[in-house]
């Protein structure tokens, strides 16, 4: 399944590859990266697992949640998947 991202979740996604790549090896942010584009691959390949996100306000939204590591993907499905929000755990208040 095709996924795609908002313009803030891109946003929020460069912004921590380019912190990863600043704080570690040269390629460290790309390699994380590659993982992070895996990784999804993979869970999108099985839209049927997909819940509501447990977030008050995500659900009202009727956004979808996956974890990556210390990371939530909140995304809607549609024709295809766009990720809404990128968002470290502990910057969730609820």
């Amino acid at each position: 399944m095709e996924f795609n991202y908002t313009q803030d979740a891109f946003a929020t996604l460069l912004s921590l590859i380019n912190f990863i790549e600043e704080r570690n090896t040269p390629g460290a942010g790309y390699r994380w990266f590659l993982q992070f584009e895996k990784f999804l691959k993979e869970s999108f390949n099985s839209p049927d697992q997909f819940s509501i996100c447990n977030n008050k306000t995500f659900a009202t939204l009727n956004l979808y949640c996956i974890q990556y590591k210390s990371w939530l993907i909140a995304f809607t499905v549609k024709e295809e998947i766009s990720i809404e929000v990128l968002l470290h755990k502990s910057r969730i208040v609820d």
